[in-house]
């Protein structure tokens, strides 16, 4: 028999992200794991309306969106634990930009993508971003056969409940594959 939790959110454990913006001039980057994906082009980002990145984003419509590997968790739980309105966060990861000028990101993540925000949901407590991904940019060493491999990658996910980061495990079937071998 099942054991009734209560309204508990079970999709955790979901990827953290390092969002990259420029706030009053400075770069500053942000661990965020609630993420989500629209469609093949839109994401969304949930963050707290307190949060500093949260101004810099509604200024310039534009962030990073930067998918770290699990060496980078130091650096990664840093960026969540302090607020770039006490520290500067600029120094943390070396920046490069693409297309976008207020879009950071960071040149050792082995993904980054530069977004433009085409909207804002104002939850209670949340600013959503709706952003399209303008360019994507891998570390070579991360594809296979031209492909983002997460193997390779080596992401991390943020648990909520059990406060913790987790890696990935491996692949173990193939989408739109296995389900062929169905029989009743």
């Amino acid at each position: 028999m099942k054991k009734n939790l209560g309204p508990v959110n079970a999709l955790y454990p979901t990827p953290i992200v390092l969002v990259g913006t420029v706030v009053d001039g400075k770069i500053n980057y942000i661990n965020i794991a609630h993420i989500g994906i629209i469609d093949m082009n839109t994401m969304s980002i949930s963050m707290g309306k307190i949060h500093h990145s949260n101004k810099g984003i509604k200024e310039n419509k534009t962030l990073s969106i930067n998918l770290p590997s699990d060496d980078m968790v130091v650096e990664a739980d840093y960026v969540g634990l302090v607020s770039g309105a006490m520290v500067d966060k600029s120094q943390v990861f070396e920046s490069f930009f693409g297309e976008l000028k207020n879009a950071p990101m960071i040149k050792n993540a082995p993904v980054s993508m530069e977004c433009e925000v085409i909207d804002i949901l104002n939850m209670p407590n949340h600013d959503v971003f709706l952003v399209k991904a303008k360019n994507t940019y891998c570390n070579e060493e991360v594809l296979t056969d031209g492909r983002i491999d997460l193997a390779k990658v080596k992401p991390m996910f943020f648990d909520m409940h059990q406060r913790k980061y987790w890696k990935l495990g491996e692949a173990f079937a193939k989408c739109w594959s296995i389900g062929r071998s169905y029989t009743k």
